[in-house]
């Protein structure tokens, strides 16, 4: 039967890691995980000694186990989510990229359009002044 740890320090000498399970159990108990790192909790070997010297009968090793665990899947799930932002960010750069190339396309497009309108214009203004005889080059 699982009682409260009673803080009588009986897991920390069995702790082949020199880790104070005492500790990493109170700091996980608060909900800290970054507390429980910095006891070295990633250096936990999972062995189940300090359960077997615990007169409390807490499944330490399980515990620390799952914590190990749960913070590792943190630390994926956030590296994920970086990857994820850069990719769409260089997914928005590009594309941002792409409409400022075509609206630099459009504009040329529309300035050659523009020069060879004037041009026809002022053909068409030459022509009409010439007398109706004269040959017309083109």
């Amino acid at each position: 039967m699982i009682q409260p740890c009673i803080r009588c320090g009986e897991c920390a000498p069995a702790c082949p890691a020199d880790l104070d399970p005492q500790r990493l159990l109170a700091a996980l108990r608060r909900d800290e995980p970054s507390a429980a790192q910095a006891l070295g909790l990633q250096d936990c070997t999972g062995c189940a000694a300090c359960d077997a010297r615990c007169p409390s009968g807490i499944p330490l090793a399980a515990r620390f186990t799952a914590a190990r665990d749960a913070l590792r899947q943190e630390r994926q799930r956030q590296a994920f989510a970086e990857i994820s932002r850069q990719r769409f960010e260089a997914r928005d750069a590009r594309l941002r990229r792409r409409e400022e190339e075509l609206a630099a396309e459009r504009e040329r497009q529309r300035a050659a359009n523009a020069s060879a309108q004037a041009v026809a214009a002022a053909l068409a203004r030459a022509r009409a002044k010439r007398p109706p005889d004269a040959k017309d080059p083109a």
